[in-house]
This record gives structure tokens, C-alpha cells and sequence, in this order.
């Protein structure tokens, strides 16, 4: 039996999963260099290897990720007392493992030379244009590549905990995606509504800082005031060891609201104009730069962050699949402003913290996330 129809099979018996959770064909088969999975377990065995992994985290995503140590440095030490499984089951595993390996290594072996080749080919970045964003409507888990370029359910296929079963071309997915992207993602009515609160957000802060300011401006003018009396007070020999206390706070109350008064941003930042044209014409040289091998991967960096989640969920008619993309307005919104104020900047210069502006707008004003049906 393969590993993915032993997980299933435990998963369909509810025998638990290490720490509770569902079976996965990972689980079973783990990685054979690394010594993960339950084959490659060598405490079953009887052998404890320590310092075999170190880990690291990935400054990109801020994520613990594990690189495996040379073989020099692992400290390994016998326990027969833990032993399990003997030497020939052990070993005919190993030889199994090995037969599977050169089967597929077989299988494409001009790709699999090229990324020999191109070990840095790929690192770290989605293998698709829309990997690790995609996610089952019926069981809120991945959907991932199963087979030739389609996606499928991870939960389904692996772990057999999900009903659903349908799948979709990775091409016709990626298409209906970009079309979503630059048609109905910056509509004009979406468009139209955050300005609308953009305005309104925009005049409440002007009105707060005003009020503010003015509150400040007054503390200042009296904290000064007082101080200057202390000077005054000493100067006329009528010092007192409370005046100094007295003075200490003063001056760094002063401090204080003379630093804040020179923090303050200024009233009416620019307001994006005709964002959602620019947001079109944008996603669409994206799209465009995707065909074009040397732009292709800023291109698809760029539209990946444009994307929340995208939620695949099974239609009532055989075979259908429905796509909802969900995109996160905020970033849309700062991405669109860039560019404008990018222009801009060109020939004057921009208002301060607009694109910071936008982003409370958005966030504190009940903006849900944007989600279309593609």
C-alpha cells in the first residue's frame, strides 16, 4: 500500500495521528535524508541521532525552517532497549525507497539535470503563480498541483478528510484569477466607496490634530510662562529646593509638546485620483510582463500581493468549480497610490503620509476584504 492510501485508510478507522491530527502521506514516508516519516525512524532501531537538523529562521517570512548538518556532526548512540523492528525489515525498506527513487529520478531526467544545474533555480520562491494561496471552500486546507497541472484538494487526496473532489486546470485558474484581478478587483463603485471614507476619514484627523495642536500650543505657552516665573522667582533671590523639582518637569513637559508640534502632519493629504484606472492599466502590463521570461518574476510578486486567499468550493453541476478571490483592499489601495504618487513626485512634491492615511481608512473604517466570484 502506498503512503497517501495508509494515511486515508487510518483517517477512514479514526486511529489518531501524531498529536491528534489527521494521517498524511508525509507523515508515513517522511524524507529519507533528513530521517523523518515513521520508515526512516532509526529509534526504531535502536539508534538515537542527535544534531542531525539545525534550525534557522527564514528572514523573508520570519518562520522556523530546518537545514540538515553534515554527517560529521551528528552524535548518534545506541538504545537496543528501544528497538522495534529488525535489521531485515529495516533494510528491505531501504532498498524499496531506493527502486521508488531511481523509478522517478527516470522519469524526467532532462528537467531533473536542469535544476541540477540551477540548484538556486526556484529557491524559496512559489513554484506557481499562485501557490500557497489557494484553499478548499469545504475544509478551509490547501489546494495544491495533483498530476498534470491541475489542482486539487490537499486534505482529499492525502489525508482523505474532505469530500471534495474537484479539480481545476492550473490555467484556467491563473486566467480567470488575472481576469478577477484586473476587472473586478478595483471596480469603480470600490473605488468610489473608499474615497468616499478616505474623505471623510481624512477631514475627522484634520479636525483631531487641529484640536490637538491648539490644546498643545496653549500647554506650551503656559509651561513657558511658568518656567520663565521660576527664573524670575531665583533671580530675585527666592530660591527653594522645590522650585528645582518644579522646574525639572517643566522643561521636559516643554520638550515634549514642542517635539509633538513638530511631529504633526499636515492638514488635507492629496487624495489618489483616478485610482482604479491606474490599478487597471497596471495589472494589465503585470499580466503582459508574465510572458516576458526576464520581467516574469517581479510580475508575478507583484500580483501575488495584490491576492488574500483565493477559495475554490464545488458547484451544483458535475464538475463545477467555483473560484472566489479575496484581496485585501488596504494593499491594493497603498500598491495603486505608489504608482500615482511615484508620477507625482516627478514634477511636485507629494502629501505626506497619504499612503499611510489610506491604510487607516481601510482598516478602521469597516472595510471588509474585497471577494469576488471569478
Amino acid at each position: 500500500m502506498a503512503p497517501r492510501t495508509i494515511a486515508r485508510t487510518l483517517n477512514e478507522e479514526g486511529v489518531p495521528g501524531p498529536g491528534g491530527k489527521p494521517w498524511g502521506d508525509t507523515t508515513i514516508r517522511g524524507h529519507v535524508k533528513r530521517g523523518t516519516g515513521i520508515v526512516n525512524n532509526e529509534l526504531y532501531i535502536g539508534r538515537l541521532i542527535w544534531n542531525r537538523l539545525r534550525y534557522i529562521k527564514d528572514p523573508s517570512t520570519g518562520k522556523r525552517v530546518s537545514r540538515l548538518n553534515p554527517e560529521s556532526d551528528w552524535i548518534v548512540k545506541d538504545v537496543p532497549e528501544l528497538r522495534i523492528v529488525e535489521d531485515e525489515l529495516w533494510q528491505s525498506v531501504r532498498e524499496r525507497q531506493g527502486e521508488i527513487a531511481e523509478k522517478f529520478v527516470n522519469v524526467a531526467d532532462g528537467v531533473r539535470k536542469h535544476h541540477r544545474k540551477n540548484k538556486l533555480n526556484g529557491a524559496r520562491r512559489p513554484r506557481t503563480l499562485l501557490s500557497g494561496l489557494i484553499f478548499c471552500g469545504c475544509c478551509d486546507g490547501p489546494y495544491s498541483l495533483r498530476g498534470p497541472q491541475r489542482y486539487a484538494c490537499s486534505n482529499h487526496i492525502s489525508k482523505g478528510t474532505c469530500d471534495n473532489s474537484r479539480t481545476i486546470r492550473q490555467d484556467e485558474l491563473e486566467a480567470r484569477v488575472l481576469a478577477g484581478l484586473k476587472d473586478r478587483l478595483m471596480a469603480p463603485e470600490i473605488v468610489e466607496e473608499a474615497m468616499r471614507a478616505y474623505a471623510e476619514e481624512t477631514n475627522r484627523l484634520n479636525r483631531e490634530r487641529r484640536s490637538n495642536g491648539d490644546a498643545w500650543k496653549a500647554e506650551l505657552a503656559k509651561a513657558e510662562k511658568q518656567i520663565a516665573q521660576i527664573v524670575e522667582a531665583i533671580t530675585d533671590g527666592m530660591y527653594h529646593p522645590s522650585m528645582k523639582e518644579k522646574m525639572t518637569g517643566l522643561e521636559a513637559r516643554k520638550d515634549e509638546l514642542t517635539a509633538l508640534l513638530a511631529d504633526m502632519p499636515a492638514d488635507t493629504p492629496d487624495i489618489l485620483p483616478s485610482a482604479s484606472a491606474i490599478y487597471g492599466k497596471k495589472v494589465a502590463a503585470l499580466t503582459k510582463a508574465l510572458n516576458r521570461k526576464e520581467e516574469r518574476q517581479a510580475a508575478s510578486q507583484d500580483l501575488r500581493a495584490l491576492i488574500e486567499r483565493i477559495v475554490l468550493t464545488p458547484g451544483p453541476e458535475r464538475g463545477e468549480i467555483y473560484a472566489t478571490l479575496h484581496g485585501e483592499l488596504a494593499t491594493i489601495l497603498e500598491w495603486t497610490e505608489r504608482q500615482a504618487v511615484g508620477k507625482a513626485a516627478k514634477t511636485t512634491k507629494p502629501a505626506a503620509d497619504a499612503t499611510g492615511l489610506l491604510l487607516s481608512v481601510v482598516a478602521g473604517a469597516g472595510f471588509e476584504p474585497a471577494a469576488f466570484r471569478l
